[in-house]
């Protein structure tokens, strides 16, 4: 399961240069997926799930400034890279046809957790307001669990779910 999410306020790069918010929430998962891909294959069955976030929606990609040197938002970083998982794991699960390997992911919902701690005011504020969408990990960790160990979804492959339900992205 690749769970890496990171929203920081202001614009930061990596020592390699890039733009953290992409390398860690989307470099990351692709690069060790890759580097563990051929075992995957070799040992399957297998699963690659990978934990996006419905922050993608209404994203785009920005080809011309991926790492925001021209213009930075913080939330516009975190969706291009919650995107950038979607579109991985779609194809990801079409590279592993005809294997024995599946790749999904997930929106997993707002998670208690401390994410967002060093985001923009906006985000931690929101983080804070009471209620019911903001449950604990173990509770949002349910689909990840389900697409990782389910018996109920083995060779489902490509799809981006949430709360055990396949939305379309």
């Amino acid at each position: 399961v690749n769970n890496a999410g990171l929203t920081l306020g202001e614009r930061t790069l990596t020592e390699d240069g890039i733009e953290a918010t992409f390398a860690v929430n989307h470099l990351a998962p692709f690069l060790l997926t890759e580097l563990v891909r051929e075992r995957l294959v070799a040992s399957a069955p297998a699963r690659v799930v990978t934990v996006a976030s419905d922050a993608h929606r209404g994203s785009k990609i920005d080809f011309e400034d991926p790492s925001g040197e021209r213009k930075f938002s913080s939330w516009s970083a975190y969706g291009q890279s919650k995107l950038a998982n979607i579109l991985f794991t779609s194809e990801l699960a079409r590279r592993l046809d005809r294997t024995d390997v599946t790749a999904t992911c997930l929106h997993p919902g707002v998670v208690r957790t401390g994410f967002g701690r060093q985001g923009p005011a906006v985000v931690r504020a929101f983080l804070k307001v009471p209620g019911g969408f903001v449950l604990t990990p173990e509770r949002r960790a349910d689909s990840a669990i389900w697409l990782a160990a389910s018996s109920g979804v083995g060779g489902a492959s490509g799809g981006c779910y949430a709360q055990r339900r396949l939305p379309e992205p």
